[in-house]
């Protein structure tokens, strides 16, 4: 990160609320492809009996069926996080 051109005028500090900004796009960026790998690790187990070359009707459905549960799951978890997060 440069963090020069984000620089305040008093004491060439950073803006930290730039840096911010930063830092939680790159966590954001990093859990979507934890969670990806996650869900292509477990969905791929679950649906793919024995790798080949393509993948048979049924393993494709099966595979769709399984990113859209984990997707619908992400989505509830999301909710309920936002929802208590409002409570407080």
């Amino acid at each position: 990160m440069d963090y020069s051109a984000g620089a305040s005028h008093a004491g060439g500090k950073p803006d930290e609320g730039r840096v911010m900004e930063e830092v939680q796009a790159t966590l954001r960026m990093q859990y979507i492809q934890e969670f990806y790998q996650t869900v292509r690790d477990h969905c791929f187990k679950l649906c793919i009996s024995s790798p080949g070359s393509s993948l048979s009707s049924s393993e494709q459905k099966c595979l769709g069926r399984c990113m859209d549960r984990y997707q619908d799951a992400t989505g509830v978890v999301t909710k309920a996080v936002l929802g208590m997060q409002g409570m407080q």
